[in-house]
């Protein structure tokens, strides 16, 4: 196997990385020794390059069971003086807030810094979430890189930074910088050999008792007062400004590199000012006032919410009350979404009087009609959550008479496709773990539900809401969708697999055994392939006495796929002698494997995609689906 270019100990090489590859690269370079994470997209891919290579580097990884578990590990090594990372996705700060905010008031010993990999335009995610309030509202330095090369060197000179102040420092990434590849130029690679000691005369004397705490806010603000400073001389904070121009910009992170092509595209760079603003907060007020005093026009262009024009706005007051400022919140940009080239062009057409007819991007969009075609999203063929969800429809019509006699409160994760044609089943998405807790409210005012969640997030966010279900004796009704590993985020393994995230042996822990521990009254596990007899677990979960959950258990049909290589799954063909053409495959069931030919009126399997489940097999009326061969 080939070394992975993140451990590649050849400081000026330079390689291709993706963005989140590139800040794993950034802790190594820093001789980080503790790094947790919780997948999530667009943040998934920090923790699978850590998992991948932390041997090599000489670090200790996990994946922790959410992110504020994941935040106290860090934080825990970090205050017995080891540099320490946490990776998650912008809403899985939300989960770790709790243990923010005293973080951020008490200090750190070595460095600490969290990834908060927001999510413009809601690719992956419930929200487009912009962490940079959080990061304000904690007292926490945000470091916003623009490129995969800065994504390396802000996490290294986050450390130290994080160091020096004693704070934790946020990078703030968006999902084209995660997921963008581009070269790197490699560090040399520190090991800090530190040795791992609690300092027992100065941190813990500085954090005992609560009165002791609200005299350390002062303290904190001096800390991000000595932040600032730095921030205001350093060079990643770049202004171009000569005072000839009348329109200035200021780009914010990634959204900087969509000013950079909108100025040379409209060939204007004499005629603009800029500041490549990399620090979003606290700001480096002095550049942005020389800024303001040297054009009439300001442009802030950011993602997603207008957090550094609002700030740009009140400093204006004060120094150059004439200025216009313009971005986000005044409509010159779009309120929400992710920005792009062609939203810049005309903005900073519109700004300079040139018509954007002018820009000719043609060339650039026509390759990208080429490569990109819309489609709806679904579960991949085989997908045990397909079949679950059809056996479930089928054992609450029995039950109940009507699929509307009961909602269905769903969860974060693939299974979430519940609500997508043809399943059409599930009622609400929330967040981790609400299914359950909602499902509690909604059958102590006597509606009928089901909540429908997934091992991944069971572990989670579950738990503690089924402990209450029990405890407050609510008549609650679980279904886990149980595929072994958290697939929508790319794999990774949960406490059942019997794997850390190195692939190291762990002890499995099961889901049932807790259901059982936690007082559950009714626990089932089925195999969601066996269509019957997962029915039949339905069914009886449904008629059931107080708590009962039913574990649909069968590996993600992906993994399933990969685990047989280089051998291919046998696929199923469907026989047109017998065939009736009902589609009830497609209308109930509907595995993309599964399509229709207007030529001969008949369903057909694409053996190419088929996984050979056999569970469309078994919804077909007529027998008519066979496997091939038999």
């Amino acid at each position: 196997m080939s070394v992975h270019p993140v451990v590649i100990d050849e400081p000026g090489k330079k390689v291709l990385l993706m963005g989140n590859e590139a800040i794993a690269r950034g802790a190594i370079e820093a001789g980080a020794t503790v790094a947790t994470a919780y997948p999530g997209t667009p943040s998934s891919e920090i923790g699978n390059t850590l998992s991948r290579v932390s041997d090599a580097a000489g670090l200790y990884f996990e994946w922790s069971i959410n992110e504020k578990v994941a935040f106290e590990v860090a934080f825990g090594a970090s205050m017995c003086g080891q540099r320490s990372l946490v990776a998650m996705k912008h809403v899985g700060l939300n989960v770790a807030l709790d243990v923010l905010n005293p973080v951020s008031l008490r200090g750190v010993n070595g460095g600490l810094v969290f990834v908060s990999t927001d999510d413009p335009s809601q690719h992956s995610s419930r929200t487009e979430q912009d962490n940079r309030w959080l990061a304000k509202q904690n007292c926490i330095p945000v470091l916003e890189p623009s490129s995969p090369q800065e994504a390396k060197d802000f996490t290294r000179y986050a450390f130290e930074l994080s160091e020096r102040v004693k704070l934790p420092v946020m990078i703030r990434t968006v999902t084209r910088l995660s997921h963008m590849r581009s070269d790197v130029d490699l560090g040399p690679i520190y090991r800090l050999e530190r040795k791992p000691e609690f300092d027992w005369e100065g941190f813990s004397y500085r954090v005992a008792g609560f009165e002791k705490l609200f005299r350390r806010h002062g303290e904190r603000h001096e800390k991000l007062d000595r932040v600032k400073e730095e921030f205001e001389g350093a060079d990643f904070n770049h202004l171009k400004l000569d005072g000839s121009e009348k329109v200035g910009i200021i780009g914010v992170g990634f959204a900087f590199t969509y000013v950079l092509d909108a100025i040379r595209k409209l060939g204007v760079e004499s005629e603009v000012a800029y500041l490549k603003l990399a620090t979003p907060h606290p700001l480096p007020t002095e550049k942005i006032a020389r800024m303001l005093e040297g054009v009439e026009t300001l442009l802030v262009v950011e993602e997603v919410d207008p957090f550094v024009e609002m700030h740009v706005k009140s400093l204006a007051k004060e120094i150059a009350a004439s200025a216009t400022i313009l971005g986000r919140e005044t409509g010159h940009l779009p309120r929400e979404g992710e920005l792009s080239p062609s939203i810049l062009d005309s903005a900073l057409g519109g700004l300079l009087g040139i018509s954007v007819d002018r820009i000719d991007r043609s060339d650039m969009e026509e390759k990208v009609g080429e490569l990109l075609f819309d489609r709806m999203l679904t579960l991949c063929p085989g997908c045990p959550h397909r079949a679950s969800i059809h056996a479930l429809k089928k054992a609450v019509r029995k039950v109940k008479g009507d699929l509307m006699s009961i909602v269905v409160n769903g969860d974060i994760g693939c299974y979430g496709l519940a609500h997508a044609p043809p399943m059409s089943f599930e009622d609400t998405y929330f967040c981790m773990g609400a299914s359950i807790g909602v499902s509690q409210g909604m059958a102590r005012v006597g509606v009928d539900t089901i909540a429908w969640i997934g091992d991944g997030t069971f572990f989670h966010a579950g738990m503690p809401s089924l402990l209450n279900a029990v405890y407050n004796g609510s008549p609650l009704k679980i279904v886990v969708a149980d595929n072994g590993t958290v697939a929508m985020t790319g794999f990774q393994p949960t406490p059942q697999s019997g794997k850390t995230a190195t692939g190291k042996p762990a002890k499995k822990v099961m889901i049932e055994d807790i259901a059982r521990t936690l007082g559950v009254d009714l626990v089932e596990v089925v195999d969601p392939y066996d269509l019957e007899g997962a029915q039949g677990a339905f069914e009886r979960m449904l008629e059931a006495e107080g708590v009962a959950m039913v574990i649909a258990r069968r590996a993600c049909s992906m993994e399933a796929v990969r685990a047989m290589r280089p051998e291919k799954p046998v696929p199923y063909f469907v026989d047109d002698e017998l065939c009736t053409g009902c589609r009830i495959c497609l209308s109930q069931f509907g595995c993309p494997a599964l399509a229709w030919r207007e030529e001969s009126g008949k369903a057909w399997v694409d053996s190419a995609i088929c996984t050979g489940c056999s569970v469309c097999a078994q919804v077909c009326p007529f027998d008519a689906i066979l496997l091939e061969g038999s």
